[in-house]
């Protein structure tokens, strides 16, 4: 931790490389899909069936008994305190009924739901939430500039959390999450938990008196013990696992807030310290 407190620029190339390795991947996602990030049927159309289940299955099982009546599904598992659930994501023409009759010739199910969206619909909900998270952007730029009328510091604020954003959507992506309305929702929350850092960082370390290094330890002990402890409680949500759209909101959000802790203290915080040394702010 001295060593970040003595030499602190080269540290900034943590952050950078990530944000490069993520850009890699998303770029990488859309020339192989002609997308950049995978949606889900909320946001393209399509049939999600959700089956509860007595005992975990094996997926690669379960994907090799449908695929050749069914024809090409997504499925994933939820295991968590409330039990086991098969989430089946398919073309919206596909016959529900029939496959959950399959899987009930061989699997002890307890319960189902369908839910249809039609592809003009996910359409509309895609570009809604395109829409949400750019007037996100736009009126947190204005108000952070508002804030504190320079440059570096209201650009440094952005780009932590346009950083934040890109390299969650990324890792959605390694750890084959797709994006959903609740991860919208997540990562909007993560622009919020984003700039709330950021902006403590900065107001300590521009509108406080003293030595640059005793306010920029002070900003990372408060900073981190208010993301630290938003982790902790998106853990106990995600391992008591209570409903598949709270969990997917506690995962990415768990993602975004552990990137944010990179980009804040590595990223944010040395060009903020540069920028104070070049100014001679104390």
């Amino acid at each position: 931790m001295n060593i970040f407190f003595k030499n602190y620029k080269p540290f900034i190339a943590i952050p950078i490389i990530l944000l490069i390795v993520s850009l890699g991947i998303l770029v990488n996602n859309y020339a192989q899909n002609g997308e950049w990030f995978a949606r889900s049927i909320e946001l393209r159309g399509g049939t999600l069936i959700t089956i509860a289940l007595e005992n975990p299955v094996d997926i690669a099982s379960v994907q090799s008994e449908l695929s050749p009546e069914f024809g090409t599904l997504v499925i994933r598992e939820l295991r968590g305190f409330s039990g086991y659930k098969l989430l089946i994501e398919a073309d919206e023409n596909i016959d529900s009924d029939s496959l959950i009759k399959k899987i009930e010739e061989g699997y002890p199910v307890t319960g189902f739901s369908v839910e249809t969206m039609g592809p003009a619909l996910g359409e509309a909900f895609w570009y809604q939430t395109q829409l949400a998270i750019i007037l996100a952007f736009i009126m947190m730029g204005v108000i952070v500039f508002a804030i504190f009328r320079t440059l570096v510091p209201s650009a440094a604020v952005i780009l932590a959390a346009m950083s934040d954003i890109l390299v969650t959507l990324a890792l959605m992506q390694v750890f084959g999450i797709e994006l959903s309305l609740a991860g919208m929702a997540a990562l909007l929350m993560l622009i919020g938990y984003s700039v709330d850092t950021d902006i403590m960082l900065t107001s300590k370390l521009l509108r406080t008196s003293g030595d640059i290094v005793d306010k920029l330890k002070n900003a990372i002990k408060t900073g981190l013990t208010m993301t630290l402890t938003t982790i902790g409680v998106l853990v106990v949500l995600i391992i008591f696992n209570i409903s598949a759209v709270l969990t997917e909101i506690a995962v990415v959000l768990f993602i975004g807030l552990v990137i944010d802790i990179i980009n804040t203290w590595l990223q944010n915080s040395v060009l903020l310290r540069w920028h104070c040394e070049r100014k001679g702010i104390q």
